[in-house]
């Protein structure tokens, strides 16, 4: 003890001496310029003592001498300087351009951030949206001038819409090209048509669902035409780039993450209580000629039938990751494990993922090697959802889910019990997903590299859906049902090409030539029964209780794509910057006489920041203008459409020597040799600046793309042997507009940081020379035969709604409609925003993602159909509180129209994160700790469950018939590394 208390003493003689030794520094912290900079971090190195600049740029700080004192500003050069016991010390930060320095991936390469003539954006890990991600779409939601992210489904695992710079095209959807580690990816959906008379098979799933978001290192979003025209016939829709992470040489580090998220309903539909619809039935049942008690069901109950189908689904997300490496070679392996319920009963997405990632080289790095490897398991369970939901939405709110025995009623007024459907009803798809590529790079001299890019990708996908009839209890299910489908999607790679790379005095330059060959195949088996001989066994697990039809039916299809590239990137004087690309695309999809397309593109820059006018500027850290033209295609038309196709039937027969059948041959498909490829002129100007020494920056940016030759199926002329054929159109989509992002620096201080950034973009989509009107979005629920709810015409935007104008009701509760279908709603935003917040304070940081759209429509098809006064009075069922309106009669029947456009503006807090950063932990390297809020609230005038939502998928837009809820998610997770 006694040798403790000397020990203390001594300990607390020497800190008290070095106190005494230490004495002030203060001085002025500029910039380049010689302007103070305020919230300069001044901290000793190895120490915790610190400061931070004024206003002014001064400081003040007790420091013994021979210490080191480290300025650190975000956007310059970090400065340590040795204090030797002078009272001042002033410092000169110098401008961190290393963001400027950053290389960009562009598509087979890369070019410097600064140097950058396209329209180009980049996001990364610190960027992304937080929380439960299904597909990196969801990552960049509000992230991006331009681009919108449509969450069309609240249903776990369904596809995600990304339209940049607007719709492009009549006849196919206007998603982009992905590329993976430099791999364009198939970009399918195996998802495929349900039971027949089962309404609202799960949505298309997104085919990136296969990756881990963890395992995403950036997304980079190739805009204008003069980045994406290397990619030649899938480019027109603009191209998303997806680098996955990789190892770093070092010490091997260990992560580990884990979260547990609650989802909820964010809003339930507003349709009539209980008591409301005692009371309006009541209302209605003199009109209808029917007693009043034959709308209330015997059990007399108070359902929500809402509060029935929905529950508080839990997700489950863990993530584990291994890196490193040492010499020449690095390594990355992750593995990821998510199971997330859905918000209905019985839905759910699980999945499992594996990545595996080195790279190696030899011969003093001449000889250069990369693998990657990426596997999923992929399990989706869904529902009858358009019948589920629906259901829900006009079930007797008088009926009751049980009967006295506790088992389930069959009917909830004039619909099945939606909760029956969960016995009934299985929807069971399993997907394995494998993703492989391999590179190798070979420096053949000084500035010239060979690069060998083989990639392999695919997807296996099994899916089982059954329902069993309960047409003896009084269902509307009168036939036992089972579809097995089973999809495999391959796509094979092979690419060459050649990169050369010079500098000189006054200007540098880097050329790129290659040749890629890539194949895509699909193959299907699907097989159709009906009746089973017993409903003890699941036919999921045991086929042969199928006793009645059965179809089988298979196919197959292949794709060949050859294409020839090249590119070259110029600087002049670090001032003057070209770019100009050309790619050569031959599809096997395109017809005899027009096999290739032609894609040039060239951009230019000027850094007039680097001018002498402005090379003392107080104002511009920097200021570039970028133009831009290029042309790019879309090649998404079925495949074998110009060919001709044949079949033999039995329908088609002929009777030979009076008694022998022959079965006769009929065209079913007329060729035409001359289709082509769709076209996309656009052209762009920009300008890219920052000002107080980078703390606020920005870009602006005018588009103006043309899309000609669209594809239409349209009728075959006579004579002809079929009565349609593909076609490309006279007619032209026009898309122009304008975009801005913002980056502000608000605040810099030791503990506290504050940063904004937004953008906002604001869109045009007009039709011309359109030969005849195209109608699409066949309206579904009853007495809709035939009718559409969407056209492409001239003068107005793609996919605009076309129906009869609703003008009130006459004396006799009849709607009042025009004689003629009009342009009634916009199914397309011209206006996309998003804002987000990022705050720290000490240990802890914030970050808010807040999104939203505007002028911009939705047809909501279930109010259409279950939501007017005859849906109630004559068939009682439920109805939208929003549709309830005295003066409507039940005895006539509703009519689509104008009555059912509703604005889909809406302002959402999209993402909100607030986390712990534990420090001073002896053994991990990092333990964070964060709450994460998804979806939180959203501002709309909408009426049903979302205002982000489309059921119609394709080229149909801001259709609701039954969509899946969007979720209201908490999370609680932890990272940590070591």
């Amino acid at each position: 003890m006694e040798k403790l208390k000397l020990l203390f003493i001594a300990l607390l003689i020497g800190l008290t001496s070095t106190s005494w030794a230490q004495t002030q520094v203060s001085g002025v912290v500029t910039d380049g310029q010689n302007i103070p900079i305020p919230g300069v971090n001044v901290i000793i190195k190895g120490s915790s003592t610190g400061a931070a600049t004024d206003f002014d740029g001064h400081y003040s700080i007790n420091a013994n001498s021979g210490d080191i004192l480290v300025f650190s500003y975000l956007g310059f050069q970090t400065l340590e300087a040795t204090y030797t016991g002078q009272s001042s010390l002033d410092v000169q930060l110098q401008e961190d351009t290393s963001q400027l320095e950053e290389v960009v991936v562009i598509g087979y390469g890369g070019v410097k951030s600064k140097d950058l003539t396209g329209s180009v954006k980049v996001i990364g890990p610190k960027d992304f949206n937080k929380g439960i991600s299904n597909s990196p779409g969801q990552l960049l939601q509000g992230k991006m001038a331009g681009v919108n992210v449509t969450t069309g489904s609240g249903e776990p695992g369904s596809a995600v819409d990304i339209n940049i710079r607007g719709v492009n095209s009549i006849g196919s959807s206007s998603n982009p090209l992905f590329v993976v580690d430099g791999v364009p990816l198939d970009g399918g959906s195996s998802n495929d048509n349900g039971l027949t008379g089962v309404g609202g098979t799960s949505r298309s799933k997104s085919p990136l669902n296969f990756l881990n978001p963890q395992d995403i290192e950036s997304i980079t979003v190739l805009k204008d035409a003069s980045a994406t025209a290397i990619y030649g016939t899938r480019g027109s829709n603009g191209v998303v780039l997806i680098q996955t992470k990789k190892g770093k040489v070092g010490k091997t580090r260990v992560t580990f993450g884990a979260s547990t998220g609650f989802s909820t309903v964010a809003r339930d539909v507003d349709v009539l209580s209980a008591s409301e619809y005692r009371e309006q039935t009541a209302r209605l049942a003199p009109v209808i000629g029917r007693d009043p008690s034959d709308y209330i069901d015997p059990a007399n109950a108070n359902t929500d039938w809402q509060d029935e189908i929905y529950q508080t689904a839990q997700t489950n997300n863990y993530n584990l990751g291994i890196s490193g490496g040492a010499g020449t070679t690095t390594y990355n392996v992750s593995l990821g494990y998510l199971d997330q319920e859905g918000l209905v009963r019985t839905t759910g997405h699980e999945k499992v993922t594996g990545r595996f990632s080195i790279s190696t080289s030899l011969f003093d790095d001449r000889l250069k090697f990369q693998t990657n490897l990426t596997v999923a398991d992929l399990t989706d369970e869904s529902q009858a959802l358009g019948n589920l939901i629906t259901g829900s939405l006009r079930a007797n709110p008088t009926g009751a889910v049980y009967d006295a025995n506790g088992v389930v009623t069959t009917l909830a007024g004039a619909t099945d019990n939606p909760v029956a459907l969960f016995d009934l009803y299985r929807d069971r798809a399993e997907s394995k997903k494998v993703l492989a590529n391999f590179t190798t790079t070979y420096t053949i001299i000084e500035g010239l590299d060979y690069k060998l890019n083989l990639a392999y990708e695919n997807s296996d996908t099994d899916r089982i859906i059954r329902i069993f009839n309960n047409a003896n209890d009084g269902g509307s299910y009168d036939t036992d049902q089972i579809v097995q489908n089973t999809n495999e999607d391959s796509n094979v790679l092979i690419e060459n090409f050649l990169t050369y790379r010079k500098s000189y005095k006054k200007w540098n330059f880097d050329v790129l030539a290659g040749h890629s060959y890539q194949t895509f195949n699909n193959e299907s088996l699907r097989f159709e029964g009906e009746d089973f001989s017993t409903t003890e066994i699941d036919p999921i697990y045991n086929l042969g209780i199928v006793e009645g039809t059965t179809t089988i039916e298979s196919g197959d299809s292949e794709r060949k794509l050859q294409s020839f590239f090249g590119r070259i990137n110029a600087n002049f004087l670090d001032k003057y910057l070209v770019t100009a690309s050309f790619r050569a695309d031959g599809s096997s999809v395109f017809g005899e006489n027009n096999k290739y397309g032609y894609f040039p593109a060239v951009g230019l820059g000027w850094k007039i920041n680097e001018e002498e006018f402005l090379a003392n500027s107080d104002v511009f850290s920097n200021l570039k203008l970028r133009l831009g033209w290029g042309q790019t295609g879309n090649q998404a038309v079925p495949v074998r459409v110009t060919q001709a196709s044949f079949e033999t039937s039995v329908n088609n027969s002929f009777t030979f020597n009076g008694t022998t059948v022959i079965n006769g041959v009929t065209s079913t498909r007329t060729p035409n040799p001359d289709l082509k490829w769709e076209v996309t002129e656009q052209y762009n100007i920009g300008m890219d600046w920052a000002i107080l020494n980078g703390k606020v920056s920005g870009t602006f940016d005018y588009f103006n793309k043309s899309t000609t030759d669209l594809f239409l199926l349209v009728s075959a002329p006579v004579p002809s042997l079929t009565s349609n054929i593909y076609v490309n159109s006279d007619a032209e989509i026009i898309n122009k507009g304008f975009e801005f992002a913002l980056n502000v620096n608000a605040i810099r201080t030791d503990d506290f940081s504050l940063d904004f950034s937004g953008n906002i973009s604001f869109l045009d989509n007009n039709i011309t020379g359109l030969a005849t009107d195209v109608f699409v979005g066949e309206i579904s629920g009853p007495g809709t035969s035939g009718e559409t709810s969407s056209i492409f015409t001239n003068g107005e935007s793609a996919g605009s709604f076309y129906l009869p104008r609703f003008q009130g009701y006459d004396s006799d509760g009849v709607e009042i409609l025009s004689a003629d279908s009009e342009i009634v709603g916009d199914a397309l935003p011209t206006t996309i925003y998003g804002f987000n917040i990022n705050a720290s304070y000490k240990s802890f940081d914030l970050a808010l993602n807040f999104n939203g759209v505007g002028g911009v429509d939705i047809f909501n098809n279930t109010a259409r159909a279950y939501s007017s006064a005859a849906s109630l009075g004559q068939n009682g069922n439920n109805i939208f509180s929003e549709y309830l309106d005295v003066d409507e009669s039940p005895l006539a029947a509703p009519v689509s129209s104008s009555r059912f456009i509703e604005d889909g503006s809406f302002f959402r807090l999209n993402n909100a994160t607030l986390a712990w950063n534990v420090k001073n932990n002896s053994f991990l390297d990092n333990l964070r700790v964060y709450l994460t809020g998804q979806n939180l609230f959203v501002i709309t005038d909408y009426s049903g469950y979302d205002p982000e939502v489309n059921t119609g998928g394709g080229n149909v837009y801001g259709v609701d018939f039954g969509a899946y809820p969007r979720p209201r998610t908490i999370i609680l997770g932890v990272d940590l590394s070591f």
